[in-house]
């Protein structure tokens, strides 16, 4: 079994613990989560009571589904700040949504998160892709034109591994001819990897297609996903004809096109494995939720709303009922690692809308909210 210091310090061995080890080790790590944000966090403590939910109880990995959930639509409101944990004077960062749905969400994260969230997402990286070196394309804007878009810095922090990279999109304009040109420059010198939204690429491989561009990228380049296509669903491909058409115009093997899944409100990033089986963090769980009663978790292999819990988070409780719909399966991959694999499916009608036990609304109109019952309202 793994602590959390412990998978977060070897996540190679963190994703192939016995099926066994791996259950002890999430159930842990997400019940002592819940434990630290019920005795620090007055409304997350007032969903535990409503619903008679003790997380120090919690014995096995199936009494998880017991845990409260926060509906992510939540993280739009502006009296989101009762959902904090931290107090607001705690808060480094607020990352954003894009917003594509209405109104952006916020997530605020405080130091401890932060730094827990970059070891994981590095040490994801690092055992999902190897890379070391080479240079990276990345078809979105860079930190200083977005600085608050949540995925782009899931992104964005994989250049700290390359030798060289280059941001191709600025002023939201997307320039292809200055993209192959970097790609040329870069030929025989470095291996060459693409990093950005599946809708950017897919805009690279028309004009590769419709121009008759040779481009044969290197045997052991990638190209990494995240974000899905956004305003443009029109131009969608599905993950297969998407890999080949890489492979066909970029000479890129269909097993290092990878995809991510996260959302900005949470620290889990799923990545593709090799098998293209994208592979939930250990310190994280998927629990499927019928879309009409967002309490009830569905069986394996029954898709559903997807709810995230996230032992990383210590700004505000990480466990979160998305507006996604999906599946998961729980075993050994043929990769060879073990945990969860998530199958996103597509979004769903506003199941990250639904409600807790306790409303904001309540909660802030009880006589029982002070300074001491509710630390998350208080900025020093």
């Amino acid at each position: 079994m793994f602590s959390l210091p412990q998978m977060l310090g070897n996540v190679s061995k963190a994703y192939v613990q016995s099926p066994d080890d791996w259950a002890r080790s999430v159930t842990d790590v997400l019940r002592d989560a819940a434990i630290y944000h019920q005795a620090g966090n007055g409304f997350y403590r007032a969903q535990c009571d409503a619903l008679g939910v003790d997380p120090a109880a919690i014995n096995d990995i199936n009494d998880l589904q017991d845990l409260p959930l926060l509906p992510v639509g939540m993280f739009k409101r502006p009296d989101a700040q009762v959902l904090l944990t931290c107090s607001l004077a705690d808060v480094e960062t607020e990352t954003r949504s894009s917003g594509t749905r209405g109104a952006p969400s916020v997530a605020p994260r405080n130091s401890e998160t932060l730094t827990l969230a970059l070891i994981g997402l590095i040490g994801t990286y690092r055992e999902f892709f190897s890379l070391s070196g080479g240079a990276g394309l990345f078809l979105n804007p860079s930190d200083p034109e977005a600085s608050e878009m949540g995925l782009l810095k899931d992104l964005n922090i994989l250049n700290s591994v390359f030798d060289h990279h280059a941001y191709l999109v600025a002023d939201q304009a997307f320039d292809v001819s200055e993209a192959l040109e970097h790609l040329r420059r870069w030929k025989g010198h470095m291996t060459r990897h693409i990093v950005g939204p599946p809708f950017l690429i897919g805009r690279l491989l028309r004009f590769v297609e419709r121009e008759k561009i040779n481009v044969h990228l290197d045997p052991y380049s990638m190209i990494i996903t995240l974000g899905g296509w956004k305003r443009y669903t029109a131009e969608a491909i599905p993950d297969e004809g998407f890999r080949e058409r890489c492979h066909d115009l970029l000479g890129v093997r269909t097993e290092n096109v990878r995809d991510m899944y996260g959302l900005i409100e949470s620290n889990m990033l799923a990545v593709e494995c090799h098998l293209h089986r994208k592979h939930v963090p250990p310190w994280c769980y998927i629990s499927i939720r019928d879309p009409g009663q967002s309490g009830m978790e569905l069986a394996p292999g029954e898709t559903g709303t997807i709810a995230v819990l996230d032992a990383l988070s210590t700004s505000y409780p990480g466990f979160l009922l998305t507006d996604d719909m999906g599946d998961v399966e729980t075993g050994t991959c043929g990769c060879g690692r073990t945990g969860q694999v998530i199958n996103f499916r597509g979004r769903g009608h506003g199941g990250g809308l639904g409600h807790c036990p306790v409303s904001i609304e309540r909660y802030l109109g009880s006589a029982t909210t002070t300074n001491d019952e509710a630390p998350a309202l208080v900025k020093a």
